[in-house]
């Protein structure tokens, strides 16, 4: 699985370049009970569906992190920055958990929010 979600991801970076800048080994593919994260839309850079299923609130997903960040992730890849930093900024300040990443990777939701954070500033875009 680590495999195939390290490959998606080299996609993602060769395929996308809008969210290659934003965050595309910070995709989360889990932390909610039903996954509907829109991971799936992220990887394949179908940013419009992924803003579709994740802009509607959801009653318990107002601070979900994962959502937030993957929200950002899609704002991003869609040129939204300045949405795709408030979404970051929200996540930071949700109430902290461990999401599974696209690589496969197991973090703190809030570092996944300040490095998806980090890509969006100036200094980060001219490396």
């Amino acid at each position: 699985m680590k495999k195939v979600a390290a490959l998606m991801s080299l996609a993602l970076v060769t395929m996308v370049p809008g969210i290659a800048q934003a965050a595309p080994e910070d995709v989360v593919v889990l932390g909610v009970p039903d996954g509907n994260l829109a991971a799936k839309a992220l990887m394949s850079g179908q940013f419009a569906a992924a803003l579709d299923r994740l802009e509607p609130m959801w009653p318990d997903g107002a601070n979900d992190p994962a959502r937030l960040i993957n929200l950002g992730n899609a704002y991003a890849g869609a040129g939204r920055m300045m949405q795709a930093r408030e979404a970051y900024r929200s996540a930071r300040f949700a109430p902290e958990m461990t999401l599974v990443l696209a690589n496969g990777n197991e973090e703190s939701s809030r570092a996944v929010a300040r490095r998806a954070m980090s890509r969006l500033s100036p200094s980060y875009a001219s490396r």
